[in-house]
């Protein structure tokens, strides 16, 4: 048995966020994991304790925006997918989700990106264009 935290928030946070945050504990229960799923919508949130954070083996983050306080999941794997796929099919993510923990390839909360080898360059104005999108829509 897995234990597993999940966020779940969409853009209205209303229907969608509860409704998956329910898929996915319904399906962690079917699958016998024990799930315990935040949810971040329009009416507030749920905010999961540390200590349960901390217990849990892997994140499903069901988001449709950027979750709020993610650095207090920092360290753990996570898979990240849009909410109406945790509506639709939550049994096979908390799967494809352990599957990648125990393979290692799940990344975690808060790990660096690979740097590029070379860096970006900036961006230059060309030539006197001026307004709206660099004179992309007439000039001023």
């Amino acid at each position: 048995m897995a234990k597993i935290v999940g966020v779940t928030s969409c853009i209205t946070g209303i229907a969608h966020t509860y409704m998956a945050a329910e898929a996915i504990e319904r399906a962690g229960k079917k699958l016998g994991h024990e799930v315990i799923v935040e949810t971040q919508g329009s009416a507030g949130s749920n905010p999961v304790k540390q200590e349960i954070i901390d217990a849990a083996d892997a994140v499903l983050f069901a988001v449709d925006l950027e979750v709020n306080g993610r650095e207090r999941f920092a360290g753990k794997p996570y898979l990240e997918i849009p909410v109406a796929k945790a509506m639709n099919g939550a049994e096979a993510l908390i799967t494809q989700l352990l599957e990648s923990v125990a393979n290692g390839t799940a990344p975690k909360v808060g790990a660096a990106a690979p740097k590029s080898e070379k860096p970006a360059e900036k961006h230059k104005p060309a030539g006197d264009k001026k307004g709206l999108f660099g004179g992309l829509f007439g000039k001023k």
